[in-house]
């Protein structure tokens, strides 16, 4: 029996009375053992009484002697254990209470643990229509709990209640859940609509971050992750990640963000670019015209009597431009016309022509190299009168006569920009001091600008390349970015 002391136990029995100890000892073995008479067993008890190593000792052997006990004769009676029969010892339980309190507070903070660290949800599909979800990391069936994940649906559209915001998913559109209160738009586009109580619902996007104060808005984040934003009621508060700048926009503002900037975009209204631009005239501002705008028009041009949509269907909402050597009769291209008659007596400081490229389905881009744009404008002499519904392939401006051509003395060039093979869709910048003496020499009217692919070895089945028309649900419009500066007259 005392060969199952440990150590440590013998180093403490150690420093006692020797005899005391034996005495213990000898006490201890015959009452685990039975063998114990009923004065030797108070006698135990009595030690145990004055000695917290002693009864230290004791529990662990009669645990131990218990332990055997039970693995080799399961039904033999566990031993008496004098200790527990002593009222007069308090000692033991408190000395173990701080074990116990420590185990308490183990237990529970591996269970507030357990707790926190399983994914808790965040919104729920409330609705599915004609959906085509794409890899994500989250279920897509209606009415399925949502923890933080990423959905992607190619097409159709779907609801996402969180609990505060209602936000409608249209296809194709990528987008993370991160929280109850915030989500974040990596491509296409959303709407929300934010209940009472649902102020402070956050949507990040990749150039600006979006507070919204309790409205409905709609954003848009194109391929190169610039983002549109388009409040529709209420109020929200806009933050760009890079430079900082934030603004309100409320009521129906609209706002774009860019790599670099943060700006409003102007609404076609019946108000004049002058009127929308009186507030803050000292220094120069940015404004945005779209082909929306006004009395802005586009179209496209087919040089052949044949057309899409008559032989085959053509993707709608898109401007298509094509050059072809081999076959000259389905060479495309589009005409775009802004109208500048509310920027009066101003100075242009910076001129940009914005086009966003989408996909047409038409051709194979793999049949087409790099392809080169150049953008002409016609001269205001030769902008006759035109509309999308009438233009066709003998009547548009700058024409050569019996011709499907543009005449060289009716246009002028603007510059040229270049549309990857590999990335046909996206926002096309042309910035040129050309586009901008152009521009300036318009203001007041209406300007006219052919868009033309010049690449000549592509073969009849190349690509045919597509950009946003006004009326595009989700790309941004055909506009001019122009920096303007009231004139000393004005």
């Amino acid at each position: 029996m005392t060969a199952w002391i440990k150590p440590y136990r013998r180093k403490d029995l150690a420093s006692m009375n020797i005899e005391q100890r034996e005495r213990y000892v000898f006490l201890r073995d015959a009452v685990l053992d039975r063998t114990a008479t009923q004065d030797e067993i108070d006698e135990l008890q009595t030690l145990l009484a004055s000695s917290n190593e002693f009864l230290d000792d004791y529990i662990e052997h009669a645990h131990q002697e218990s332990s055997l006990a039970w693995d080799a004769h399961p039904t033999t009676s566990q031993p008496s254990i004098p200790v527990s029969s002593a009222p007069d010892h308090p000692n033991w339980l408190w000395r173990y209470m701080p074990l116990i309190a420590a185990s308490l507070i183990f237990i529970a903070a591996v269970g507030w643990e357990w707790t926190t660290l399983q994914p808790q949800p965040v919104a729920t599909i409330l609705s599915s229509t004609n959906c085509q979800w794409g890899n994500g990391t989250l279920p897509t069936s209606v009415g399925q709990e949502l923890t933080s994940g990423r959905l992607r649906l190619i097409s159709g559209i779907a609801e996402i209640q969180f609990p505060k915001v209602t936000v409608s998913m249209e296809g194709p559109v990528d987008i993370e859940l991160i929280s109850s209160q915030r989500c974040r738009l990596h491509s296409g586009s959303i709407v929300g609509s934010v209940a009472k109580g649902g102020e402070g619902f956050v949507v990040e996007t990749p150039r600006a971050e979006i507070i919204d104060r309790g409205t409905k808005f709609g954003v848009f984040v194109d391929s190169a992750g610039d983002a549109r934003l388009d409040l529709m009621e209420g109020k929200m508060d806009v933050k760009h990640l890079t430079n900082g700048r934030q603004m309100t926009l409320d009521g129906s503002g609209r706002a774009y963000a860019s790599e670099h900037e943060l700006e409003t975009i102007s609404r076609p209204t019946n108000r004049t670019v002058t009127d929308q631009r009186r507030t803050d005239r000292s220094n120069g501002e940015f404004i945005h015209i779209s082909s929306a705008y006004g009395n802005g028009d586009e179209g496209d041009v087919t040089s052949g009597p044949r057309l899409e949509g008559n032989d085959f269907p053509r993707p709608d909402d898109a401007l298509l431009v094509k050059h072809s050597a081999e076959s000259p009769e389905w060479n495309r291209k589009a005409f775009i016309r802004f109208d500048l008659s509310g920027v009066t007596q101003s100075d242009i400081g910076e001129a940009e022509l914005r086009l966003e490229g989408i996909a047409t389905g038409m051709g194979y881009l793999s049949l087409v190299p790099d392809s080169q744009f150049k953008v002409f404008g016609i001269r205001p002499e030769h902008n006759i009168p035109w509309d999308s519904q009438d233009l066709h392939r003998e009547h548009f401006p700058g024409r050569r006569e019996n011709t499907y051509q543009l005449d060289d003395k009716k246009i002028e060039l603007l510059g040229e920009f270049t549309v990857p093979q590999s990335k046909p869709v996206g926002q096309f910048v042309l910035q040129d001091e050309r586009l901008k003496d152009f521009i300036q020499q318009a203001i007041g009217s209406t300007a006219t600008v052919v868009i033309t692919r010049v690449t000549p070895n592509a073969p009849s089945q190349s690509y045919v390349h597509g950009f946003a028309t006004r009326t595009h649900p989700t790309a941004n419009p055909p506009m001019l970015r122009l920096h303007v500066t009231p004139t000393t007259a004005d």
